[in-house]
C-alpha cells in the first residue's frame, strides 16, 4: 500500500488492498487509517469462519472483498484505489 500511495495511485484514506494466505484467511488493510502511513501490525486478519484480528476495524470494503475470495477461489489478492486526479 505504501508504493501505490506513494505513486499517487491512491489517496491518504483511499483504497484498499486484501491478500488471502495460504490457510484461507484474508488479510486487509483497516478503516479510517492513513494509508500512507500504514505498518505491519495495522493489517487486519479476516479468519475464513469470519473471526477478526487486528487494531482496527477492516476497510468498509471487507464484505465485497470476501465474497470476491469466496466466488473466485483462483484470486490471491483485491486492490482497490480511488485515483488521486
Amino acid at each position: 500500500m505504501e508504493r501505490i500511495y506513494r505513486h499517487e495511485m491512491t489517496t491518504t484514506s483511499g483504497g484498499n488492498i486484501s491478500v488471502r494466505d495460504e490457510h484461507g484467511d484474508v488479510l486487509i488493510t483497516p478503516a479510517r487509517i492513513d494509508k500512507g502511513n500504514l505498518r505491519r501490525h495495522d493489517i487486519v486478519r479476516i479468519g475464513s469462519k469470519g473471526e477478526r484480528d487486528g487494531l482496527h476495524p477492516p476497510s468498509s470494503e471487507t464484505p465485497f472483498d470476501l465474497s470476491a475470495s469466496r466466488a473466485r477461489p483462483d484470486l490471491k489478492a483485491i486492490i482497490q484505489l480511488i485515483p488521486v486526479r
